[in-house]
């Protein structure tokens, strides 16, 4: 029997409307799920944001710290960095300058533009992929004070939670304080003390509306619109950011047309004065600027591990000036020169050089610290080690690093110390005829031709190097042009690990405030920057000093009266460097005959004194570990 539903049965409800009415029923549905939807995720964004302390944001910068190898704090990175500005040292034309440019509804919103969201969300529906944001100056803020990295919606939605209850927690000047206080500015500079003290050596409160406009168009891409590296990329964000500023009705037509003509006057010598406290902190700078492409948006409150043996810094830094004491002052030989001499030969070597005739000119370092016209001498400690390679232990730049110079930067005419660069050449593939002469650059060179020899150097990417023309040939061949210090060290150094391009760094390791690790130094692979056979017959080679048992030593004297350069080397060791002489090779006494003998010795002394001293600091801290390894845990 088959069951037949009965004629009678009533009707479902849903056949009683129509098609229309049912599309908008499902409209409505799904609207309404949506909403539920966008509730529930919005209940639990603010639940997270919930979680975060507000008090951080009203607290002190923590400072940007430099430490050494073993967690010794070595100096702060910056001077004013962990300083808030005050609502009284802003400028109006600073506030109005980053509203507009960042913000120009900072003072109307809650933390968070919803068409500006919308927007963004439609923008990025639309690429599939995260292209636009849609901060605010409050949103901005809150990265950076929470360190909120990556770019997703996830982090948008919490960053607009944690906005509002930013908003509902401080009033608008105090988040416009913060937020200036903590971006970064290109070169190193966290917060706009900084900025202004480096860029135009002046306080916040002095700062003119070009500056204002500077600085406001600097921070939307440092390291393109930065006036240091590139002015006329400056000069138009600058321009972009006057105009914004007259759209918004802040500055007047003829403020716009004066300040977009006007040049952006750049008072860097300034920097020197919180440069650096210490030649380790402006090599830091330095290098973090090189790696900042590599290091995800942070704020200020970061802790620098690096490379550094603080010990050995410490022991250099005077060690640097004794050596140069020795050459102004007769009498005055340091002790660690005699160090296992015979006391009847250690008397001798000190009365010898004591007699030594100094120029009668030479000037003494007094007590006042004016450091012009004296001798100066930059000193440095790389690792040799198997997988530490490259690694700088101490550095020294000259005699105080107040002047804010860093010799290792400076560039001198390498003459013979080049040299094994061109034999490394000869002893390219390419014939039988080419063929080290030892003794003869200038017979090497034209041997081998000019063309080769420029093609070899090309290939090093020596950075600000002008290579002579054909026409000067043998300027080429003999050294004498100009390239800077620390690249003649990285290249002799690399020489004498088998050709390996090992570069010479510092920094090891970046932590954010929260203790995150945004940085870690990756060794690198190191490619052949020079031919492995060719550096290893030309390591042993003149310049180079080779004795069975003892290190590989190199003492040059350079040529125009560039000073005098040395190295000592020992291989899975250490390496020392060591140039001494006067900062300007036209100075009078630059190429005195009775000054080479006093700064060839005396540099390679400390040269020798330095390089002890740091493999003595390696086995100390090597048995240090080993002695923690086998203690037993209490």
């Amino acid at each position: 029997m088959f069951y037949s539903p009965s004629p009678n049965r009533r009707k479902s409800w849903l056949r009683l409307l129509t098609v229309g009415q049912k599309k908008l029923m499902a409209v409505g549905a799904l609207v309404l799920v949506l909403f539920v939807a966008l509730l529930s995720v919005l209940g639990v964004y603010a639940y997270r944001a919930m979680q975060y302390d507000m008090s951080r944001v009203g607290a002190g910068l923590v400072n940007n710290s430099l430490y050494d190898s073993q967690g010794s704090m070595i100096a702060s990175l910056a001077e004013d960095e962990a300083c808030v500005v005050t609502r009284e040292e802003l400028p109006q034309h600073l506030i109005n300058a980053f509203v507009a440019r960042e913000d120009e509804r900072f003072f109307e919103h809650n933390g968070v533009v919803i068409s500006s969201v919308i927007r963004s969300v439609l923008r990025n529906l639309q690429s599939m992929r995260y292209e636009q944001g849609a901060s605010t100056i409050t949103m901005q803020l809150t990265r950076n004070v929470y360190e909120l990295s990556g770019k997703s919606m996830d982090r948008k939605l919490l960053e607009a939670m944690l906005a509002q209850r930013i908003e509902r927690h401080f009033d608008k000047y105090a988040i416009l304080q913060q937020y200036l206080s903590r971006i970064f500015y290109g070169q190193n500079c966290y917060g706009v003390k900084a900025a202004a003290r480096h860029y135009f050596g002046k306080s916040v409160r002095d700062l003119n509306l070009v500056e204002c406009a500077t600085l406001a168009g600097l921070v939307r891409a440092p390291s393109l619109f930065n006036p240091v590296t590139s002015m006329e990329s400056a000069m138009q964000v600058k321009k972009e950011t006057l105009q914004r500023m007259l759209e918004c009705g802040m500055i007047t037509s003829e403020e716009c047309h004066q300040s977009t003509q006007a040049p952006i006057v750049l008072r860097r010598g300034s920097a020197a004065e919180s440069a650096g406290s210490s030649y380790a902190v402006m090599w830091a700078q330095h290098e973090l600027e090189g790696i900042r492409a590599e290091v995800p948006e942070h704020s200020g409150g970061i802790s620098v591990v690096s490379s550094l043996n603080l010990p050995l810094q410490q022991y250099m830094e005077n060690a640097v000036e004794a050596a140069l004491t020795a050459v102004e002052r007769p009498g005055m030989y340091p002790e660690a020169w005699l160090a296992g001499m015979p006391p009847e030969t250690a008397e001798a070597t000190r009365t010898a050089y004591a007699r030594l005739r100094r120029p009668k000119d030479l000037k003494v370092r007094g007590e006042n610290n004016d450091l012009s016209g004296l001798l100066q001498c930059c000193a440095l400690v790389v690792d040799a080690r198997r997988n530490h390679r490259g690694k700088i232990l101490a550095l020294v730049g000259g005699r105080s690093a107040a002047d804010g110079i860093d010799r290792w930067q400076g560039s001198v005419r390498p003459g013979r110390a080049a040299a094994p660069f061109l034999f490394c050449c000869a002893c390219l593939p390419g014939g039988e005829n080419m063929h080290i002469v030892a003794r003869s650059t200038e017979v090497t060179g034209e041997r081998l031709g000019y063309d080769v020899v420029r093609s070899f150097y090309e290939s090093l990417k020596l950075k600000n190097v002008e290579i002579p023309a054909r026409e000067q040939a043998l300027y080429l061949y003999n050294g004498m042009f100009r390239m800077r210090r620390l690249d003649l060290a990285r290249l002799l150094f690399c020489l004498q690990n088998e050709g390996r391009g090992y570069r010479l760094s510092m920094v090891n390791a970046i932590w954010n405030q929260n203790r995150q690790l945004i940085y870690n130094y990756e060794p690198e692979k190191s490619p052949e920057y020079i031919r492995r056979e060719s550096a290893t017959a030309v390591s042993s080679l003149p310049p180079f000093h080779v004795t069975e048992g003892e290190p590989v030593t190199m003492n040059e004297t350079l040529p125009e009266g560039g000073g005098q350069w040395t190295m000592v080397f020992r291989n899975r060791g250490v390496c020392a460097f060591v140039w001494m002489g006067f900062d300007d090779a036209s100075h009078p006494l630059a190429s005195a005959r009775e000054l080479r003998p006093l700064l060839s010795r005396a540099s390679m002394n400390l040269a020798r004194e330095i390089f002890d001293k740091a493999r003595a600091e390696l086995r100390a801290q090597q048995q240090k570990a080993e002695a923690a390894r086998q203690t037993p845990a209490s």
